[in-house]
């Protein structure tokens, strides 16, 4: 316990080089692009209207404000997703920096966070101006939205620890998750509503941490989510598991990573 707050502390005096390695994801992220960092806000956009085709025509799914509905399950879940599958090579993808000098190395995996962050905040731009343009009232619930925002980061941290230091070790982990993921994208009420879903189904969504997420993020935007407290309470609790069990995996074999890069 003792070793982990050491290392939270040494985080926060190398926040210097947090805000560097922020700053150097997002430039090679949109690097010698002609749009740039517009495609934090165009690509959700093109994502929606391509999904919404395809959900709404072709499967005639009818649900009241599909369109924001739609839009807000694909900027939550982009931000858990680009989080977790950059963040697994990030111990390996910083191997020089890691064998020359001493670094927190929990500081790469959550530069990524951040910086997943920053694009899912620019990322509401467009999200609110779909509900400028299709007539959605924001609901009375927003101030639940920084609460969202840090679970969904401290639980994309969590799972980032994990998933950087079993690569290290296990470098078909980066190509397991990248399975397991998309499966999980399915399972998660994101493109349709949870309404289609069979009744003796209902409980993987249950065992769903992002369903929780999703829910309360939802609610706390538009839309009238039943039980939110219970939510909330669910949603804090897989925030803490996911990083109390990432840092727990990371904080045992941290002094072993560097004889595996």
């Amino acid at each position: 316990m003792a070793e982990a707050l050491k290392e939270a502390v040494e985080i926060i005096k190398y926040k210097e080089l947090l805000r560097n390695l922020v700053a150097r994801d997002i430039k090679v992220r949109y690097k010698r692009s002609v749009l740039g960092f517009l495609w934090v806000m165009l690509n959700p956009l093109l994502m929606m209207l391509i999904l919404n085709m395809v959900f709404s025509g072709l499967f005639g799914i009818s649900t009241k404000n599909f369109t924001a509905y739609l839009l807000s399950g694909i900027i939550l879940w982009s931000f858990f997703s680009q989080s977790t599958s950059t963040s697994v090579v990030s111990f390996l993808g910083n191997s020089n920096l890691i064998k020359k000098v001493y670094i927190p190395k929990a500081i790469f995996p959550l530069s990524v966070v951040v910086s997943a962050m920053i694009n899912f905040i620019f990322s509401l731009v467009p999200l609110f101006i779909i509900f400028f343009i299709t007539g959605t009232s924001v609901g009375p619930h927003l101030y639940l939205l920084p609460a969202i925002l840090i679970m969904v980061a401290v639980f994309s941290f969590g799972i980032s620890l994990i998933l950087s230091t079993l690569t290290v070790f296990f470098h078909d982990a980066q190509y397991i998750y990248e399975v397991l993921l998309l499966a999980w994208m399915y399972m998660t009420p994101i493109f349709y509503p949870e309404s289609i879903i069979p009744q003796k189904f209902i409980f993987i969504f249950h065992l769903n941490p992002f369903y929780y997420f999703l829910s309360i993020f939802r609610g706390a935007l538009y839309m009238d989510i039943p039980a939110i407290p219970e939510k909330l309470f669910f949603g804090f609790l897989f925030s803490l598991t996911a990083l109390v069990t990432g840092w727990f995996l990371y904080n045992r074999y941290k002094d072993r990573i560097v004889f595996y890069l």
